[in-house]
């Protein structure tokens, strides 16, 4: 199988490179530009990932739209068939420290801002200037873009880490029609939000005293329409550490569940080593595997761990009896309230 992969990812990285010089001879590329997703870090080092890409006005305009059927379609063709730019050198600007990278196959890099220590930046949200200083072809590049970073320096309570979908957002991750019906007949502001999340978000973030991170196995394909949706359901500002849906040599399609999101949230709990976290997912997938292995491997890290129940019975009794056997609360959810409740009760809402 990896000499498959490699084969296949070998012929694609072939077909991009055709598929650039005719592009480029017909002088058929889109204005390019830089497409940032939200970063963390603390009072020493920071991560802004982003992506570089041809412009698609249907996504990354301005204009808002009214929705429609086929104006959704079209957003959900144009997100999957990005057209990515591979060997473009970035510069990120983090209030007066600099730092670049160059962009992948796939388009995507990563700004790592060291020696922050002399910034002594404020905890919340800060701008991060970024410019393209190279880029392959004769491109047209829309100039500087704005992303954020958040900046936690540990003097939280906690913070929450926190799936998306069915946990957020009804996404019917285990049923492939209902899943597909909603991806393509609905955008950002008519998606469905299960019942209370924004108050239990809000009551938990305390206003950004709390940092948020949403960890899940959603393609950064959508990182529009979840900021969008979050935003328009007022669930509080924060990072999102998604997946890249592609193919290379050490991956098909998409890396798996499991390893993407422990890899991830064990990144967040090393950024912030003496914080602890309130977990939070469904019981669709494999978020309560993943969050008693964080339990396991970092003792007295994790504060709580809500799961709502979106399963089957069956499903929903394993959980129950896994709950009696780990040390911290475990709550099988059946709506937000019943989360909301529990941390009123402990004092993490007021």
């Amino acid at each position: 199988m990896t000499t498959l992969k490699k084969a296949i990812h070998k012929a694609e990285n072939a077909w991009d490179n055709a598929k650039f010089i005719v592009k480029n001879k017909l002088d058929l590329f889109d204005p390019v530009i830089i497409y940032p997703y939200r970063g963390y870090g603390n009072n020493s080092v920071a991560y802004l990932h982003g992506r570089i890409l041809e412009k698609e006005t249907v996504i990354h305009g301005d204009e808002e739209r009214e929705e429609s059927f086929w104006l959704n379609l079209h957003k959900v063709w144009k997100r999957f068939e990005s057209d990515e730019i591979p060997g473009v050198m970035v510069e990120g600007n983090l209030a007066g420290i600099e730092c670049q990278t160059v962009s992948d196959d796939e388009g995507y890099f990563t700004l790592k801002f060291e020696g922050l220590e002399k910034l002594n930046l404020q905890n919340g949200w800060h701008k991060v200037s970024l410019l393209v200083l190279e880029i392959p072809y004769d491109l047209e590049f829309e100039g500087q873009t704005e992303g954020e970073i958040l900046i936690c320096n540990e003097q939280a309570s906690y913070g929450i880490i926190s799936d998306v979908d069915d946990t957020i957002i009804e996404s019917f991750a285990n049923d492939t029609f209902k899943r597909l019906k909603a991806l393509t007949t609905k955008d950002g502001t008519s998606r469905t939000p299960f019942e209370g999340v924004s108050e239990l978000y809000q009551g938990l973030t305390q206003n950004y005293k709390n940092p948020l991170f949403f960890v899940s196995g959603s393609s950064y394909n959508l990182y529009d329409l979840l900021v969008t949706f979050c935003k328009h359901n007022d669930i509080p500002k924060a990072p999102f550490l998604l997946r890249d849906l592609g193919l290379n040599a050490k991956q098909w399609i998409k890396q798996g569940t499991m390893p993407y999101k422990l890899e991830n949230i064990e990144r967040i709990l090393e950024t912030y080593p003496t914080m602890s976290f309130i977990l939070i997912g469904d019981s669709g997938q494999k978020d309560p595997e993943v969050y008693t292995k964080i339990l396991e491997e970092y003792s007295g890290r994790v504060k709580a761990i809500y799961i709502r129940h979106v399963h089957t019975e069956k499903r929903k009794e394993e959980l129950l009896e896994l709950s009696q056997q780990i040390s911290v609360p475990f709550l099988v959810m059946e709506n937000s309230n019943d989360a909301i409740e529990h941390a009123k009760a402990n004092g993490w809402i007021v």
